[in-house]
């Protein structure tokens, strides 16, 4: 029988042990877990480093160049100038061959008219009836297809649907960690949709924190930082995080009651004894609201990369019951019952957030690394409202601390929305700056700082001379940046 609380298998299985020889080696297995702490990336932007003149000039090759907004030189003035008088010239031109072809026009309308007046008056007259009833009886509705018409929506189509936005919901198990990360994306008709599975060992950039385990921002900042943290990486706006423990899942689950599972593989562990214990049989079962969590979060000997492919049956099944039953839809927050009611009401796909492994953590916990141009094709089909195409397709952004001021690295991301990844945060050589400085290093990205500029709203453009090639462009926080 299984060892799970919380589920029946539909068969029971046999009773299944392993050999002595077997246990030994699935225990020595999970002994030789190394840990391997990521490293450090990315160099931060230090501006002190650019503060030795040489003593030819006084002024070090490599000195940032501040950009301000100066006035145009004559040669611009007179340029412009000139273009301007090109212009009317051109105008001027044009005005007079409208009018020319206008009086052909009239002299051609005198000489059709009397026989317009022979040929089609009783058709006209018809035509212009026609217009003066349709006029009476319409009313309003006269100005309603002048209105569609200039909208190019078909007077009697039906609006288009709204689009429902995603929502991350986050399980946390037992101990506090994130063992369940699914991203709810309804489609832009609001009918099905797509589950993200996000692994919650995935490595990104946690505001304040530097590169970290997505679970860490769940764990160390809770909802907000999580939502900071995953619209970063996917370059796309959510709706909401909604984190629920056992108690919590076990109530968005109650409406439904018991609901079929199918396991797609059988979930072992080994006890104290040596002995292999099978918590969860292959195939068919029944899923208790109260044992979801357990079902979710006991990873056995299974990899997680494994046991989201559980997460997947576990969410696919409660959606299809939710289809037939509407009414079990959970009420727990308006953006979360919009976008099940989305994905339970029409045909979903499961996806996998693109990663690959590349090392452990220190509490044994399995690290992923994005794969950055998979992520960005992944969030161009999926999500509906992306401004980022995921990691490939953003300006890669530092955000360093120049006023000591706390959270000052989550406000600027905040305000720069998911349009920019913001790979770094740190603190600036001191904290004394009274002006933001947006600074970049090459000439072509200068388009790329002035948005940025235009997103905080305050700052000064400001050329490097030092090359870096891991961001685009460093946003140095100064006293004048306002939240």
């Amino acid at each position: 029988m299984s060892a799970s609380p919380g589920f029946a298998p539909a068969t029971p299985p046999e009773p299944d042990e392993a050999e002595p020889d077997e246990a030994e080696s699935g225990n020595a297995q999970s002994g030789n877990a190394q840990s391997h702490p990521p490293a450090t990336i990315f160099p931060a932007y230090d501006p002190s480093n650019d503060q030795q003149p040489d003593s030819a000039s006084g002024r070090n090759e490599l000195d940032p160049i501040p950009l301000p907004d100066v006035a145009l030189n004559g040669r611009i003035r007179r340029r412009r100038k000139e273009l301007r008088r090109r212009r009317r010239k051109r105008i001027s031109r044009g005005a007079l061959v409208l009018a020319v072809v206008a009086v052909v026009s009239a002299l051609m309308a005198g000489l059709a008219a009397p026989v317009g007046r022979l040929v089609g008056r009783g058709a006209l007259s018809r035509d212009a009836l026609s217009r003066d009833a349709l006029s009476r009886d319409a009313g309003s509705g006269d100005a309603g297809s002048r209105e569609g018409a200039r909208t190019g929506v078909a007077q009697g189509a039906p609006p288009p649907a709204p689009t429902v936005a995603p929502v991350l919901v986050a399980y946390q198990d037992a101990s506090g960690r994130a063992s369940s990360l699914t991203v709810l994306v309804p489609a832009a008709g609001g009918k099905g949709g797509t589950l993200v599975l996000v692994p919650p060992g995935t490595m990104a950039e946690v505001v304040s924190l530097g590169l970290e385990p997505v679970r860490q921002s769940l764990e160390l900042g809770g909802p907000t930082r999580l939502r900071a943290t995953v619209e970063n990486l996917l370059g796309a706006p959510l709706g909401g995080v909604v984190a629920v423990d056992d108690a919590g899942l076990a109530g968005l689950l109650a409406p439904v009651g018991p609901f079929p599972v199918t396991v797609p593989e059988r979930v072992e562990r080994v006890s104290p004894n040596g002995r292999v214990e099978v918590l969860y049989e292959a195939g068919a079962g029944t899923l208790a609201p109260a044992g979801a969590g357990r079902f979710l979060s006991v990873k056995g000997r299974e990899s997680d990369l494994a046991r989201l492919a559980r997460h997947q049956a576990f969410w696919e099944a409660w959606l299809t019951r939710l289809g037939a039953q509407p009414a079990a839809v959970p009420t727990r927050s308006t953006e979360l019952s919009a976008a099940i009611a989305a994905l339970a009401s029409g045909p979903v796909q499961t996806r996998l957030l693109p990663v690959e492994a590349f090392g452990t953590a220190g509490d044994g916990g399995e690290l992923y690394k994005v794969r950055s141009d998979e992520l960005s094709r992944l969030v161009a089909d999926v999500f509906p409202t992306s401004t980022g195409q995921g990691l490939a397709g953003r300006p890669r952004v530092q955000v360093l601390n120049g006023t000591g001021a706390l959270e000052v690295a989550d406000t600027v991301r905040a305000k720069l929305g998911a349009g920019f990844d913001v790979r770094l945060t740190g603190n600036a050589a001191n904290f004394e700056y009274e002006r933001t400085e947006i600074v970049f290093y090459d000439r072509d990205q200068e388009a790329v700082a002035d948005r940025l500029r235009q997103a905080l709203g305050v700052g000064a453009l400001v050329l490097s001379r030092r090359p870096l090639d891991v961001v685009d462009v460093t946003v140095i926080v100064g006293k004048d940046f306002r939240p």
